[in-house]
């Protein structure tokens, strides 16, 4: 059994973030007759993957969640969040060649008044102009799309 202090050293957070985790349930430390807290390796353990899991993007309350999941609920969760990383990746390289067309280029003209479609409609089809380009890159490159 190790006290706060002990383990706010050997993990690298503070003592109030174990504190913190402890409170919200996400960490379970055991208590002393004064009142301490101590951890027990199995908390060690949970205060390792809790760290991992932030690392990975994961909010408390889903690491709480996953740190009660079955082995098979984990891959779902984990297979969740690398759906959401990749499409703030797509969302983010299609911003990085917004820009780079605006460095290289200059920004698109506005659409003429008599064209019929909105600003907002002549972006997504820019968009979806620089989303195949983006595609046709990938199959070109043996990218993941």
């Amino acid at each position: 059994m190790k006290r706060t202090n002990e383990v706010s050293k050997l993990v690298g957070v503070s003592r109030r973030t174990l504190q913190y985790y402890d409170d919200e349930g996400v960490i379970a430390a055991q208590r002393t007759e004064n009142n301490y807290r101590v951890y027990d390796q199995k908390a060690l353990e949970n205060i390792w993957r809790t760290l991992l899991y932030k690392e990975m993007g994961f909010e408390l309350r889903e690491i709480k969640k996953l740190l009660q999941a079955t082995d098979e609920e984990q891959q779902i969760f984990l297979g969740s969040r690398m759906e959401i990383i990749n499409r703030k990746i797509d969302s983010l390289v299609l911003q990085k060649e917004f820009v780079s067309m605006a460095l290289s280029h200059e920004l698109p003209k506005s659409p003429k008044e008599n064209s019929g479609a909105t600003y907002v409609k002549c972006i997504e089809r820019i968009k979806e102009k620089e989303i195949r380009k983006q595609k046709e890159k990938a199959v070109e490159s043996g990218g993941r799309k």
